[in-house]
């Protein structure tokens, strides 16, 4: 918890990286010159240390639609990530159902709407779609947000290339954390929050996710590519783009 870190209340963050856990969220920033990894139960808890510039990235839809139609984002991310790392991009259903908390009910209007079912997958992180969606309009957030997709991040650090090994193995967990070299400290980070949260509540690639995200939001603009690089804009006014290292 952030709580237990001492943080003041005047401190703060220039980037943050974020995936969602078992437990809520994992955030990964600086401290003295170090990467830090912290459990958040709501991304509420991060205001008191973001300010309108700090640079935000998140594993988590931003920007959703109405109707049955798709996000270009997605499309153009699953076509980087072939042909191993396609599936990891999941078809975001329209806001209505998203909004569901019963599955059949939600099932139900998204073949309703779309025509298609809806994986329990995709249905179980409803609650942190929720959050996002309702977060990104509240009056009192902070910060520059932006969805940004661990495993488009790793293809981009990789020359492009998607990786191959899963990142639930230990080679692929390796073979992420190599590519995280613009990220001094993240071996000591990975350690400390193995140590400080149980695998129940925080997993370590909840972790090294957070951490590429937190790689692009150090990055200056002109290291960094949104796909597409003119995103639109949701009903809300939410751009749909996923951000990613140059």
């Amino acid at each position: 918890m952030l709580a237990d870190l001492g943080l003041t209340a005047s401190l703060k963050f220039s980037a943050v990286g974020i995936d969602g856990c078992r437990a809520g969220w994992v955030a990964a920033f600086q401290l003295d010159g170090e990467p830090v990894l912290a459990l958040v139960k709501t991304l509420s808890e991060l205001t008191p240390h973001l300010s309108h510039e700090t640079a935000v990235m998140i594993d988590m839809p931003i920007g959703l639609l109405n109707d049955a139609s798709s996000r270009q984002c997605d499309a153009l991310a699953r076509e980087r990530l072939r042909p191993y790392r396609s599936s990891s991009i999941f078809g975001v259903p329209p806001r209505a159902v998203t909004r569901i908390s019963d599955y059949p009910q939600a099932n139900a209007l998204s073949r309703e709407l779309t025509g298609k079912g809806l994986s329990k997958q995709s249905f179980y992180l409803f609650p942190k779609i929720r959050e996002l969606d309702d977060w990104l309009v509240h009056p009192e957030r902070q910060g520059e947000w932006w969805e940004c997709h661990p495993e488009v991040a790793f293809a981009q650090l990789n020359s492009g290339i998607a990786l191959n090994a899963s990142k639930k193995s230990e080679a692929g967990q390796a073979e992420r954390v190599s590519l995280l070299a613009d990220v001094p400290g993240v071996d000591a980070a990975l350690e400390r929050a193995s140590q400080k949260y149980k695998r129940k509540d925080v997993l370590p690639d909840d972790c090294i996710d957070a951490l590429v995200c937190l790689l692009t939001a150090e990055r200056d603009q002109h290291q960094r590519i949104v796909i597409p690089a003119i995103p639109a804009t949701d009903a809300r006014g939410l751009m749909m783009g996923i951000m990613a290292p140059a």
